[in-house]
């Protein structure tokens, strides 16, 4: 099967859509496939509206089996999708809608609808598919490979950390608004909080506005013991979850939350905001979520999660059972080219008349 992926941006950034793409396209060429990668510009609009001719010139349809085309590479595809789709069947794979991600206006919306009339969209959640048939899908062209959730150990094979009476949380997360890692900072520093500490991991560069918002809200309370690490290897964050007692993103949105499923793994009680799929995504007993953007609700979570060590050992206890019903990326990757073989065979077919 040759298959042409066209995604855009930095594919080396630590996000889970990334994670994601990396994983099922080292699994489509350890099964035999030839896989193409395409990526012609960043991710931002204006760099995509520059090389959408430049995309339409290079890549031609009929060297393919399947073009996959990731969401967010929604408008330098737009202008081509249509015509590719004579020659090839397309799978467009939506991590999130950026219009729906960014709360964007109503021309986002109109830029997404030609990837919405792919031969197939891959969702990576339940949430995400009910989001495309609410615009207009029809849910037999829709499905669900959600992401394997053993992307990293589970504490089993490293060293155990030496402990104190500390207790520690832990934030992963890229600095944007949506992430709501400004409210993780007031909410922690709302209040006194002996004995813990937070730990706050990922990229802090992506928005350089809202990261000078968080790091002075962070230098306003210098002694509520907040570290920032920032990015780290796949190593030291299995290291960080290993040694924290409690994970916390109160994301105002997610397109699934790979994150989530890696802090399940390694037992750990789970603070998030009750949106989008992460409910699904954490089950009824592992975590306790709070409404987005409401920074009070947040703190008083905290007090009572990092005070209290029987219900975090309780809700410690119930996410290593959740953490085993999740999928493996093995699934994943499964469920990923079984898509691409329906609709190539599928194209096949019609061609053939049949």
């Amino acid at each position: 099967m040759r298959v042409a992926f066209v995604t855009v941006g930095d594919t080396d950034r630590l996000t889970g859509g990334y994670l994601y793409n990396a994983r099922v396209l080292a699994a489509l060429r350890e099964r035999g496939a030839e896989v193409e990668e395409i990526n012609p510009c960043g991710a931002s609009p204006e760099e995509q509206e520059e090389a959408a001719s430049r995309l339409g010139s290079s890549l031609d349809p009929r060297k393919f089996d399947v073009i996959v085309v990731d969401a967010l590479a929604r408008i330098v595809c737009s202008p081509h999708l249509d015509r590719w789709r004579e020659e090839s069947p397309v799978v467009a794979m939506v991590h999130e809608l950026p219009s729906v991600a960014a709360s964007g206006a109503a021309t986002d919306e109109e830029l997404e609808e030609p990837l919405l009339r792919s031969d197939r969209l891959i969702s990576v959640s339940d949430h995400g598919k009910s989001i495309l048939e609410d615009r207009g899908v029809a849910a037999w062209r829709i499905r669900v490979v959600r992401p394997g959730s053993d992307g990293l150990s589970n504490g089993e094979d490293i060293d155990p950390p030496v402990r104190d009476d500390t207790v520690r949380a832990l934030c992963v997360a890229q600095w944007i608004s949506r992430k709501g890692i400004l409210d993780l900072v007031r909410a922690w520093t709302l209040r006194e909080r002996s004995g813990a500490a937070l730990e706050l991991v990922g990229e802090t560069d992506a928005d350089p506005d809202y990261a000078a918002a968080v790091r002075v809200a962070i230098a306003d309370a210098s002694k509520a013991s907040i570290s920032v690490r920032g990015p780290v290897s796949d190593a030291a964050l299995a290291a960080a979850y290993a040694a924290a007692d409690v994970f916390v993103l109160p994301s105002r949105y997610e397109g699934y939350g790979v994150v989530y499923a890696e802090a399940l793994a390694y037992g750990l009680p789970v603070v998030a905001c009750d949106v989008g799929p992460v409910p699904e995504l954490l089950g009824d007993e592992a975590a306790l979520l709070v409404p987005p953007k409401d920074v009070e609700a947040l703190s008083g979570v905290l007090d009572l999660l990092l005070g209290d060590a029987g219900l975090r050992s309780r809700m410690s206890a119930a996410a290593r059972r959740r953490a085993r019903e999740l999928p493996r990326w093995e699934e994943t990757s499964a469920g990923f080219l079984g898509v691409l073989r329906e609709v190539v065979a599928e194209h096949s077919r019609r061609e053939r008349g049949g």
